[in-house]
């Protein structure tokens, strides 16, 4: 009898929604960000997840980025499982097939002769903007429909980076941002509103917040926050607090593992604005340098801020249609707006 402590139920978990079903929405076509830009360097090899299956992400020593499909054509090998970069090539660990940056066979292996192979690795159109390498994903493409654009501010901090493990999916994490009522109720905000309606505008969905939180030992604290998604793989926001002469860029970016979970990279640069607040006579050099020895501490503070929301997104159903109250926000028009990133045939539950 001396080990029935060890039985003894103390608390049970909730459910995991979705855990064993399908998902009621499905993954979204667009930019998804596999890695920050600091995770690569020349020569680096590195594997991610998107939707149960592997991508293959490597830097060649020009610097230049690749995201290929994982498997060697010649025999199956996984490329992220001891591939190597040689020169503007990587490398199969297996026969050592070299494929350049199309994908195309550029060397067969050693003791191998007659002509290259017509099939290559199966390259995944990739940027890298914002200081992280992002894939599209959805359906194959000669040119993708659009791009993320180049946002932070060079006066800024280099962003810092942290990823979450999430169960839920990208559309209800950037719904949080059109629901303000949970920012009041969940978060402690004193007031949070819309400063004008969000716009919506093809690809893109801006909303800008007004909020005002505690902000102890100092009262409370007054700021605006001007929010943009890109489809729902990307947020931009950018946060000023005038008083101080203070200006955060919050970006997040979901990543869908498999279905109904992600990682979400959280990334956070911080800027002093020179023309604001108590920094106008202050060299912009001394004032870079505290941004950045100011950054991890502010993604602390952002990644505390999102801990809040990680147990209901962890334990909440998509509620379709949702019962909306006054004070909740415009999540009918967002939802709207997201359903264009689905699969015609696939859009998910009405709004």
């Amino acid at each position: 009898m001396s080990g029935w402590r060890h039985h003894i139920v103390r608390r049970e978990s909730p459910k995991l929604p979705y855990a064993s079903g399908e998902a009621p929405l499905p993954s979204p076509e667009g930019w998804v960000m596999l890695a920050p830009s600091t995770e690569l360097r020349p020569g680096d090899v590195v594997t991610r997840r998107l939707m149960g299956e592997d991508v293959v992400i490597y830097r060649t020593r020009a610097g230049r980025v690749r995201v290929v499909r994982p498997y060697c054509p010649h025999l199956g090998a996984h490329l992220g499982c001891g591939g190597k970069v040689e020169g503007e090539n990587i490398v199969c660990p297996f026969h050592h097939f070299a494929f350049g940056p199309d994908g195309d066979v550029a060397r067969l292996g050693p003791g191998y002769t007659g002509k290259l192979p017509r099939d290559g690795l199966t390259v995944l159109s990739s940027e890298e903007v914002n200081d992280g390498i992002f894939a599209w994903i959805g359906t194959p493409r000669a040119k993708v429909p659009w791009r993320i654009p180049s946002l932070l501010d060079a006066r800024g901090s280099r962003p810092r980076f942290t990823v979450l493990d999430l169960h839920t999916h990208p559309q209800e994490v950037f719904e949080n941002i059109v629901d303000v009522g949970h920012v009041r109720a969940l978060h402690g905000y004193t007031d949070a509103e819309h400063a004008r309606p969000p716009v919506s505008e093809g690809h893109t969905y801006s909303v800008p917040l007004r909020f005002v939180r505690p902000f102890p030992p100092f009262g409370n604290l007054r700021g605006e926050t001007e929010v943009t998604m890109y489809g729902l793989g990307f947020i931009h926001a950018r946060s000023c607090v005038p008083e101080i002469g203070l200006e955060i860029t919050v970006m997040l970016a979901p990543r869908l593992i498999e279905a109904w979970r992600i990682h979400l990279s959280v990334g956070v640069s911080v800027l002093l604005a020179p023309q604001t607040g108590p920094f106008d006579r202050v060299p912009q050099s001394f004032l870079r340098a505290i941004a950045t020895a100011a950054t991890p501490l502010n993604l602390r503070v952002v990644a505390a801020d999102l801990y809040g929301d990680v147990p209901v997104w962890n334990a909440k159903v998509y509620a379709s249609p949702p019962r909306l109250a006054a004070g909740d926000g415009p999540i009918g028009a967002y939802r709207h707006w997201a359903r264009q990133f689905y699969p015609a045939d696939r859009s998910g539950p009405d709004s």
